[in-house]
């Protein structure tokens, strides 16, 4: 047996100790969770536990706000300074997929990356939405769309039904109008964002682009879709007048138990429980019109790789434990994200869970945002269109035809 003497034993830990931990592989994540959240805390846990399995690689997360970390990374990027790993909505894939720095595109390619086994484990429709023209820029870990959220509280206190699956938009603006009481509104809805107004366009047998990807802004019934929604407010008084444009104060206004229902995601959930809300949630309503249901915007929400970074292999990693089954199994059932892992979906610990297994079952028939430049083009012509027909300045086919021609225009240059 060795006998170590003390000053050799401490020069000893101090080489060895530090080369270890020099030569761990650095990587740098940056996370749009909000602060102090939960997601936040089991975003950190993941971390944790993927450094305890992995002593070779220390992370650095790093926070960005949501609405500023697609324009902070193209700027970090243009600057060299790009981190290694980045949390990214499939939406964003359109603005940035064309952007270049010296003539390379700013995230790396994915699917070297991942084993046939790997690719299978995701569901092949989430993958799809992560990929700009035939480049995979994200592993998808959780999936969302709109949903009909309602406040069991206010329907019981007026001996009235919930809300369910075979509702028509009739039917949810009849409850609205008998719900509508003082300071109490049927629906709180932002009726003035373009996001919303899309679901509604879906179901009155409209959409955002033809086959080959062409702008039908002002498809068959969109116009119809837009006056209906609009009409919410400046005919039926179902949604607060002056409340359509800010999304953050739709959002507070049924927080406050002053709405019946919202058509909200799963990402404001936990918000409205911890307001002391009893909630349900159905599916968004067809419509008589056309006979369709409503069908959301999906978005998915992804790990990106940036293509500067100097240590892919270990991003990787982190990127796979990420999308693990584990990890999305946690964020699911703590924060009712609906997960993109196939072989979650008859978890029963998910499906017996009613509201996260309605959330997931939304998903199913909502619409994957288009992965394209001329989608992430088509948010400013459509909320001007929204805008010019809520103030009377134009009828809803006229702004349409000229926020499709406006859009088709921008596409061209």
């Amino acid at each position: 047996m060795i006998k170590w003497h003390i000053p050799l034993l401490v020069a000893c830990l101090f080489v060895f100790g530090g080369n270890a931990f020099a030569d761990k592989t650095p990587v740098e994540v940056w996370y749009t969770y909000i602060a102090d959240s939960e997601e936040e805390q089991l975003f950190f846990r993941a971390i944790e536990a993927f450094e305890q399995n992995n002593q070779d690689i220390d992370v650095n997360p790093v926070r960005v706000p949501y609405l500023q970390m697609l324009q902070q990374f193209i700027t970090a990027s243009q600057g060299g300074e790009a981190p290694d790993l980045v949390r990214l909505n499939s939406r964003d894939l359109g603005k940035i997929g064309q952007v270049r720095v010296n003539g390379a595109p700013l995230l790396e390619d994915l699917r070297p990356h991942l084993t046939p086994m790997e690719r299978s484990r995701i569901d092949v429709r989430a993958m799809n939405a992560m990929r700009y023209n035939h480049a995979l820029y994200s592993l998808p870990v959780s999936q969302a769309s709109l949903s009909l959220i309602y406040n069991k509280d206010i329907f019981d206190a007026h001996g009235l039904p919930y809300p369910q699956d075979d509702w028509s938009i009739d039917d949810m603006l009849k409850v609205a109008q008998l719900l509508t009481k003082g300071e109490v509104r049927g629906l709180a809805v932002p009726i003035r964002v373009y996001y919303w107004w899309i679901a509604f366009q879906t179901g009155f047998g409209g959409w955002l682009f033809d086959g080959d990807g062409n702008p039908t802004l002002n498809s068959v019934g969109s116009a119809e879709a837009l006056q209906w929604v609009l009409d919410l407010e400046l005919k039926h008084g179902v949604v607060a007048p002056g409340t359509g444009f800010d999304v953050e104060a739709v959002k507070t206004q049924f927080q406050q138990g002053k709405a019946a229902m919202t058509i909200d995601g799963p990402w404001n959930w936990k918000s409205y429980t911890d307001a002391g809300l009893n909630l349900g949630q159905a599916l968004l309503p067809t419509v008589p019109q056309s006979g369709k249901r409503m069908s959301p915007l999906l978005a998915y929400i992804g790990w990106s790789i940036s293509k500067q970074s100097p240590n892919k292999v270990a991003t990787a990693r982190l990127a796979k434990w990420l999308a693990s089954d584990t990890v999305q199994r946690t964020f699911a059932l703590q924060t009712y994200t609906p997960p993109t892992s196939v072989s979650l979906k008859d978890d029963p610990a998910i499906t017996g869970d009613l509201n996260l297994s309605g959330f997931i079952r939304q998903t199913e028939v909502a619409t994957p945002a288009p992965t394209t430049q001329a989608m992430s083009l088509a948010y400013e012509p459509l909320n001007t269109a929204i805008e010019l027909v809520y103030t009377g300045k134009m009828n809803p086919a006229a702004a349409l035809s000229a926020a499709n021609d406006n859009l088709a225009s921008n596409l061209e240059r």
